[in-house]
């Protein structure tokens, strides 16, 4: 398979109603669709819609996003960035039962444009003095490398979280709420959930962090945005920094440089598992290690 010197990366979705009985179909053809463009990613279908994020060379993602405007929506909004390496290794479609993990697959928005905020009205009302709140979405593992200046952290664990978050936090129904996530799909379930719980004014920013970046990168984001495949992290630029990587012992956001005493290869280790387990990067490695019983060195970073 050719490998593209430089890999263009789009994440999109779209809720939309899909007949469960034609997913299997809707899934062989996206997937030999993708294969034949050389197009790598992980693609969810599930009743509610579709949610993906993929990477091809320039001519082949501009092909895929003719693809998904044909076959399901046509305002379908697409979030763009670049990497100098293969942000994903394989070409997945996933069939599930939503197209974000609420676990509420009763909840699903009846409009496209649910109170969204444009990147400039998302800043605009950043920039006025007037009371507002603004509450990140994501998880603890995507809000340690970066956040929008002054937001509020709910420390959530994984989004299913998001309802006893509302429930448990004495939080004011009836101030302006601004929510976040990283491309937009996760509020829009977020916002429904906020209105079941009595919120009066809820806005979600359109196309996330992502979005907003490609705009502002001089903004009001403090930090940098985490995505979901082998760049780990990305920077104001839309482009990978290498500061972060993904911790081999629990699979989260790692930002300690270690080195390997098995193939002195370096990788990033989370604070938490470093003092926890040996300087292996991997499982090879780690079985490797236990085989031999090499000694445990003290880390570095």
């Amino acid at each position: 398979m050719r490998e593209e010197s430089i890999w263009y990366v789009t994440a999109f979705y779209r809720f939309l109603q899909l007949e469960a009985d034609n997913l299997i179909a809707e899934k062989a053809k996206l997937l030999d669709f993708m294969h034949s463009q050389n197009i790598r990613g992980l693609v969810i279908l599930a009743p509610e819609g579709i949610n993906g994020t993929v990477a091809g060379s320039p001519d082949a993602i501009s092909e895929f996003k003719t693809y998904i405007c044909t076959q399901f929506a046509a305002d379908v909004h697409f979030k763009d960035s670049i990497s100098e390496k293969a942000p994903f290794r394989r070409t997945t479609v996933d069939l599930r039962d939503e197209i974000v993990g609420l676990k509420r697959p009763d909840l699903v928005p009846e409009t496209p444009e649910n109170s969204h905020l444009t990147p400039a009205e998302w800043h605009a009302m950043l920039e006025s003095d007037q009371p507002k709140l603004l509450i990140d979405t994501r998880n603890r593992y995507e809000t340690q490398v970066g956040k929008f200046r002054g937001a509020i952290d709910p420390d959530l664990g994984t989004f299913s979280d998001w309802q006893t978050y509302l429930r448990d936090t004495p939080l004011p129904k009836n101030v302006p709420v601004m929510i976040y996530c990283t491309g937009g799909i996760r509020c829009e379930k977020a916002i429904l959930e906020m209105h079941e719980q009595g919120f009066e004014k809820v806005y979600q920013l359109r196309d996330g962090i992502l979005g907003y970046l490609a705009e502002y990168p001089d903004g009001f984001y403090e930090g940098e945005c985490y995505v979901f495949d082998d760049r780990v992290t990305v920077g104001p630029d839309l482009k990978p920094t290498g500061h972060y990587g993904t911790c081999p012992g629990c699979g989260l956001t790692a930002g300690i440089t270690d080195q390997c005493v098995i193939c002195d290869r370096d990788y990033f280790v989370c604070e938490t598992c470093q003092p926890k387990r040996p300087n292996v990067c991997s499982k090879p490695c780690l079985d490797q290690f236990q085989r031999h019983g090499a000694r445990r060195r003290t880390a570095v970073g």
